[in-house]
């Protein structure tokens, strides 16, 4: 999780703020300064799926890119198109149960599990 916190000059001193891997710029004023963002990085492991595994990026709730390690080249790389500026929720909705073959899960499913894992890592 990433917080953007007022430094310690004032709201006016700008900073770059480094949490992790990520860099973000300081607030410019009060309101800005009480906005929580997060941000998740997600590196998912799939089961009883062509691909192989699912790099997930979510900011405030909303899916900003994602992408697909094997599997059906095109078809992951439409999901992936589909759900980015989703609400993660959302997505879960959507695809979660989806089936491929027979198999039980599918890409879209595994996605959704990720995604769900994610929000409840999320929620601890």
């Amino acid at each position: 999780m990433s917080v953007i916190l007022p430094g310690a000059l004032g709201y006016r001193n700008c900073r770059k703020v480094s949490l992790g891997k990520q860099k973000f710029k300081e607030p410019t004023n009060k309101a800005e300064a009480l906005t929580v963002r997060m941000k998740k990085e997600i590196t998912y492991m799939t089961r009883g799926t062509c691909s192989r595994q699912i790099n997930v990026q979510i900011e405030d709730g909303i899916i900003r890119s994602v992408q697909f390690v094997g599997g059906c080249n095109g078809n992951t790389k439409g999901i992936s198109a589909l759900v980015q500026g989703m609400k993660a929720e959302d997505v879960v909705k959507r695809l979660k149960g989806t089936d491929c073959a027979g198999r039980g899960t599918s890409c879209p499913d595994q996605l959704a599990h990720a995604i769900e894992e994610a929000i409840k890592d999320n929620d601890r």
